[in-house]
């Protein structure tokens, strides 16, 4: 059972679901309930009963984490080989268990990422993570998907133009473009969400009624995109339209620290 103050923590962090950014994750909340925090008995009927599975095809199962999963190796290894993903009563672990719910295929995906590069690299790879399991963690950890048919919306993202897009394209944001929270770091921060939490999107070009999680584990599945980190383009999260109430004043636009206008060389 969490200790007290956890369980007051879970108290006082239930109403922060109805934000949009738990929007990945609320549909599970709703079945867990939210009178107390959900114990890994509870998080593998879920599993279950969506018929949760790895890459290989390997049942999911969320179990209390052990010796051999506290390196990156064992951890990654132990998902791919046994299905089994260690899982400690906090915040961070209870959002990688809801997204691998509610994202198997990018879960997935990303497991598989790991696993293989893991297995090919060796002791080299665990130690220093080369370029394509950046790419995984920073999307793993911080990443949003964005989705719209519409590949200019998508363009202003890349090019940072905040004002263009969320100021005089608000319209077509909201009615053209899905945003999903998919980044367990970043929604655990998001329970008290400030100015500067910035997500790595993942920029999809596809039409709408799209399955999202299927088009990330595509995505995540092409080793170009796997290449450079600069593939997942910088998100001020605060500012998607009907996330923060403040930027329904286009002057929140003008804080140049968080918006800022672009990268610096490269």
């Amino acid at each position: 059972m969490k200790p007290a103050a956890t369980r007051l923590e879970w108290d006082q962090a239930v109403p922060a679901f109805e934000r949009p950014l738990f929007a990945a994750v609320r549909p599970l909340l709703i079945e867990l309930g939210t009178a107390r925090w959900p114990d890994l008995e509870q998080l593998n009927a879920l599993a279950a009963s969506r018929d949760l599975v790895n890459a290989w095809g390997v049942p999911v199962r969320f179990v209390a984490p052990g010796a051999e999963s506290a390196s990156a190796m064992g951890y990654e290894i132990q998902i791919g080989e046994s299905g089994e993903i260690p899982t400690r009563d906090n915040w961070h672990d209870l959002f990688n268990a809801l997204q691998w719910l509610a994202l198997p295929q990018a879960k997935a995906a990303i497991n598989r990422g790991h696993v293989e590069r893991l297995k090919l690299g060796g002791t080299a790879e665990a130690t220093a993570r080369s370029a394509p399991r950046d790419v995984l963690t920073m999307f793993d950890e911080s990443g949003i998907i964005v989705a719209s048919a519409d590949e200019s919306l998508l363009d202003l993202v890349r090019a940072f133009r905040w004002r263009e897009l969320f100021v005089e394209r608000r319209h077509a944001v909201v009615s053209e473009m899905r945003f999903v929270l998919a980044g367990h770091g970043l929604m655990e921060k998001s329970l008290a969400p400030f100015i500067g939490i910035t997500a790595k999107a993942m920029l999809l070009p596809v039409a709408a009624g799209t399955s999202l999680d299927a088009a990330a584990a595509a995505w995540l599945g092409r080793d170009d995109n796997l290449a450079d980190s600069r593939r997942l383009a910088p998100l001020p999260l605060l500012g998607i339209p009907g996330w923060d109430a403040r930027n329904e004043d286009s002057r929140f636009y003008d804080n140049a620290a968080y918006f800022r206008p672009g990268r610096r060389g490269g």
